[in-house]
């Protein structure tokens, strides 16, 4: 994945209690989705050590305060997958997206140590190595 800072809501940012993500992405006027590439991701590194769980939730706004946010989407993360760490969530753009995004996460329980960077690509890294060609290009 190539991140970049403009479309990045956080970047190592400790999550042990509630709250919204350090950044506001403005996706500019107009509805910037469906898209067949730009997707939404979020990691942990390092892993949480938890016995709670975590919804990230997707919000999008007319105004970059975010004072009446939609909810396109949103994600349920357990407690196994906190404690895994790595690529947690890995989705398309939804369709019906305001102009500003921010992400909303709700936690559940106890969770510490771990740090999310989460944010828009391009595209989102591949799980298992991409086959090459007989030449290894």
């Amino acid at each position: 994945m190539i991140l970049d800072f403009e479309n990045m809501f956080s970047k190592d940012q400790a999550v042990t209690a509630t709250g919204t993500s350090t950044n506001i992405i403005d996706l500019g006027p107009g509805d910037a989705g469906p898209s067949e590439r730009l997707s939404l991701f979020v990691t942990a590194d390092p892993a949480f050590t938890s016995t709670g769980t975590l919804v990230v939730t997707l919000q999008s706004a007319d105004d970059k305060a975010m004072a009446s946010p939609d909810t396109p989407i949103s994600f349920s993360l357990s407690n196994a997958q906190l404690l895994a760490g790595g690529k947690l969530i890995a989705s398309r753009l939804p369709h019906g997206c305001k102009r500003y995004l921010s992400l909303n996460y709700t936690v559940t329980g106890t969770i510490a140590d771990g740090k999310l960077t989460a944010g828009l690509v391009w595209d989102v890294q591949a799980e298992k190595p991409i086959p090459t060609g007989p030449s290894g290009i």
